[in-house]
C-alpha cells in the first residue's frame, strides 16, 4: 500500500473513531476545506449533498466542538451569514496535499517547497493558527480587558482576515502575513492596506476609530511605509504570559 493511500485510511480512522456516521462529517469537512475562508451553510448542502436540517445541525456543533471548524460571522452581518471555515492543521494538510494528490514522487514533500501550492497553505495555515490565537493577539495588544466582538470582513474590493471591534470606541483590523523572514511593506502594499481601511470604513459606516496592525511571522522590517500600521505584532506573541 503507498504511503498517501496509509495516510487517507487515517484521516478516516480518525473520524470513524470520534464521529458515529462519519461519512457525512467528511463530506462536510472536504466541502468547507474548497473555501479557505469558508462556506455559509446553504453552500456545504449544496456541495455535500447532506441534507439541510437538524442532521446537519448536529454534524456542524460536532465538527466545531472537536476543533475541526469554527463559524464566524462578517462584520455587521447578520447571524443567519454565518461561515464555517477549517481550523484544524491536520485536516487542512490532508484536503492540500493528500486528497487526489498530483504528485506522486519519492520527494514530493521537498519539492514542492516554495511552489505557489505550498506558499498558498502556508499562508493558509498560518492565518488559521493566528486566528485560533485570538486570546494571546488580544492580551498583546494590551485589550484583553476590554469586551470585544472577534469577526471577519470584506466586500467585493478588500478583505480583512481579523476584525477585533472592541467596546472602548476602537477596531482593530489585524492583517495576517506570512513570511519566511521579517516582512517589508513596499509602496505597493502600503496603497493596498490603506484601501484596506477605506473601503472598511466606508462600507461600514463605523464612527469608530480604526486601526490597522500587522501580524506577520517574524515582525516587520524596518521601511519607509511602516507607519500604515498602528502596532506590528510577530509569532512570539502567541508564546509569551
Amino acid at each position: 500500500m503507498k504511503k498517501n493511500n496509509r495516510r487517507k485510511n487515517e484521516y478516516r480512522i480518525i473520524l470513524q473513531s470520534l464521529f458515529d456516521n462519519s461519512e457525512n462529517h467528511l463530506r462536510i469537512l472536504e466541502s468547507i476545506g474548497t473555501k479557505n475562508k469558508g462556506l455559509q451553510r446553504s453552500d456545504i448542502v449544496k456541495l455535500s449533498h447532506v441534507s439541510d436540517g437538524g442532521g446537519l445541525t448536529r454534524i456542524l456543533n460536532e465538527l466545531e466542538e472537536s476543533g475541526f471548524i469554527r463559524k464566524y460571522n462578517n462584520f455587521n452581518k447578520k447571524t443567519r451569514e454565518v461561515i464555517y471555515q477549517l481550523t484544524d492543521a491536520f485536516t487542512i494538510f490532508h484536503q492540500n496535499f493528500l486528497v487526489a494528490p498530483k504528485y506522486n514522487d519519492a520527494n514530493t514533500w521537498l519539492n514542492l517547497i516554495n511552489t505557489p501550492v505550498y506558499n498558498t497553505w502556508s499562508g493558509y495555515a498560518f492565518e488559521i493558527v493566528c486566528l485560533n490565537h485570538a486570546t494571546e493577539i488580544k492580551k498583546a495588544l494590551g485589550i484583553d480587558g476590554i469586551l470585544t466582538n472577534i469577526s471577519s470582513w470584506k466586500n467585493q474590493n478588500a478583505q480583512i482576515d481579523l476584525v477585533i471591534d472592541r467596546a472602548d470606541k476602537v477596531i482593530n483590523l489585524v492583517e495576517i502575513k506570512y513570511s519566511q523572514a521579517e516582512y517589508l511593506i513596499t509602496k505597493n502594499y502600503d496603497q493596498i492596506l490603506r484601501n484596506k481601511i477605506s473601503e472598511f470604513k466606508e462600507a461600514t459606516k463605523t464612527r469608530k476609530a480604526v486601526w490597522l496592525v500587522m501580524l506577520t511571522s517574524f515582525g516587520l522590517k524596518n521601511g519607509p511605509y511602516n507607519g500604515v500600521t498602528q502596532k506590528s505584532l510577530d509569532t512570539e506573541v502567541f508564546f509569551r504570559n
